[in-house]
């Protein structure tokens, strides 16, 4: 189905901007701009309620966007 690629593909991006801006806005706020793995390994103990949730509505989109890739895979393997 070519309808799930492309939504696939939505996803991914989406999720990936969302985090990246997340990411810049703590950077930006803290002056830290090695944020991301600071993120990553729950160094930042100081995320703002608005920097929290664009991480974490990214990490949504970026799952349900690796879900739809495996259901894209499992059912339409051509």
């Amino acid at each position: 189905m070519y309808w799930l690629k492309i939504i696939e593909v939505l996803l991914l991006l989406a999720g990936v901007g969302l985090v990246l801006v997340g990411t810049l806005r703590y950077g930006g706020r803290k002056k830290d701009w090695l944020a991301l793995p600071k993120i990553v390994f729950n160094r930042a103990k100081d995320l703002t309620l608005s920097e929290y949730q664009w991480l974490r509505y990214g990490g949504i989109l970026l799952f349900v966007g690796v879900l739809v890739r495996i259901v894209n895979l499992t059912f339409y393997p051509g």
